[in-house]
């Protein structure tokens, strides 16, 4: 009975695998694109190119990369002498490769797109980087012991085969990560996270990924299936005897009940990815609720708080330089004072001058223009980030009504009765909603 269990494991195995590529899929295609300026805490998928300034050296090649591994194979061929079953002598060869050496390095870069700059960390990340060498030579190459070990394993026919991935700057990269914010300043990065399920990094377009992931789970679903049916095909020849051709030939009512059970239960498992995956993009969406409702309240804050500085800073400018007009246009009339008169003059804008000087040493550069500057820049920045909020809940919305109306999704959406929820408010205060009013 030990061998039926066999193709039973390989089966549910296959079925597991095949799940977890079609969750993977589906999460490629739920979870909408974000800018890098509008990337919010929680699972994001952003794409751009790499920028480091100071990037590494691949081992190999020896060119700047961000991430790499490597890897050097050497070619072994053995001949051995063995007994068939009838005690007859005979001889076999036998060949492979031996991995004789490895490594790899990283370093965080940032990820580069039209809105701004995204710190990526990729420790912990599954990384599909492209082939940057796949190389064999003979020891007559300076390669073979220039990068590889110094002794040959046993065996050898000595062959090596050197191979080395890699992303450099400037490669186009397709991140899904979470985000969260960053020790040394308040800004998001992309890094490895207990609570998050996936973290993929990859120089492929996104429609290669889902192309190449709905491949790979016809091949796995296929291969279950077939194992599936030979369950009762190993278990008639262990409880008979008789050869495995001759049990399927004999008994195909057992294999058609075999197929079933399996597709009852493959179609158990896509069923729960189904409602689950429709849960997931309902809850994203009331998360780009919550990140637009963030963004407003920040704005509704921020704004009058930054006006009310710009202000005073303007206004204790103007102060001073009227002071400071006033000494001039004094001293240029060449009217006599009284000293008292002059030392009270430079009493009263004693303590401004001094606030001055200190908010001079601590901000060089301070001058109105500047202020309105950087007000204008904020003011900008908050509202280049509702906009990103908006876009996110747009794109959160619009999968969602995808996946309710394409089949099979709808199927289960009406199956369990399922809706969109009801439509929440963005705010608890509408005043928050409101534009604040800007008068400088």
């Amino acid at each position: 009975m030990t061998f039926v269990l066999i193709p039973i494991f390989i089966s549910l195995a296959s079925l597991f695998w095949w799940r977890s590529v079609v969750l993977f899929k589906r999460t490629v295609e739920d979870v909408p694109t974000s800018k890098i300026k509008g990337v919010f805490f929680g699972l994001n998928e952003v794409k751009g190119s790499v920028k480091s300034d100071a990037p590494l050296q691949t081992y190999l090649t020896e060119k700047p990369s961000v991430w790499y591994e490597w890897s050097i194979s050497e070619h072994w061929k053995k001949t051995e002498r063995y007994k068939d079953k009838d005690g007859n002598r005979k001889t076999r060869t036998k060949r492979g490769w031996r991995k004789v050496d490895s490594g790899g390095d990283f370093q965080s870069f940032f990820l580069k797109d039209e809105t701004g700059e995204l710190l990526i960390e990729p420790e912990g990340a599954k990384v599909d980087a492209p082939s940057t060498m796949s190389f064999s030579c003979s020891p007559t190459d300076p390669l073979y012991y220039g990068k590889g070990p110094d002794r040959a394993i046993a065996n050898s026919t000595h062959r090596r085969r050197f191979s080395e991935r890699s992303l450099t700057p400037n490669d186009e990269l397709y991140i899904l990560g979470p985000a969260k914010l960053r020790q040394e300043v308040a800004k998001p990065m992309i890094a490895q996270s207990k609570e998050a399920q996936y973290y993929f990094i990859s120089n492929k377009s996104e429609s290669q990924i889902i192309r190449s992931k709905n491949v790979w789970a016809f091949i796995i679903i296929l291969f279950s299936f077939v194992a599936a049916l030979v369950v009762p095909v190993v278990a008639i020849s262990v409880e008979t005897g008789v050869e495995p051709q001759e049990a399927m030939l004999e008994n195909p009512g057992w294999i058609f009940l075999s197929g079933l059970v399996f597709l009852a239960v493959a179609s158990l498992f896509y069923l729960t990815i189904l409602y689950n995956g429709l849960i997931r993009v309902r809850n994203r969406l009331i998360h780009a609720m919550g990140l637009i409702e963030i963004q407003l309240k920040r704005r509704h804050d921020l704004i009058p708080r930054l006006l009310k500085c710009v202000k005073g800073i303007a206004s204790y400018e103007t102060e001073v330089q009227e002071l400071v007009a006033s000494f001039r246009s004094s001293g240029a009339s060449g009217t006599s004072r009284e000293a008292g008169e002059v030392a009270e003059k430079i009493n009263q804008g004693a303590g401004l001058v001094r606030g001055l000087f200190v908010l001079s040493e601590n901000y060089p550069d301070l001058s109105a223009d500047q202020n309105y500057a950087s007000f204008m820049k904020e003011l900008l920045d908050t509202e280049d980030r509702i906009a990103l909020a908006r876009e996110f809940y747009n794109d959160s919305l619009l999968a969602l009504q995808d996946r309710l109306l394409t089949f099979p999704d709808v199927l289960v959406a009406k199956w369990f009765r399922f809706r969109a929820g009801k439509k929440l408010s963005l705010l608890s205060d509408p005043e928050m909603a409101q534009v604040p009013k800007v008068s400088l």
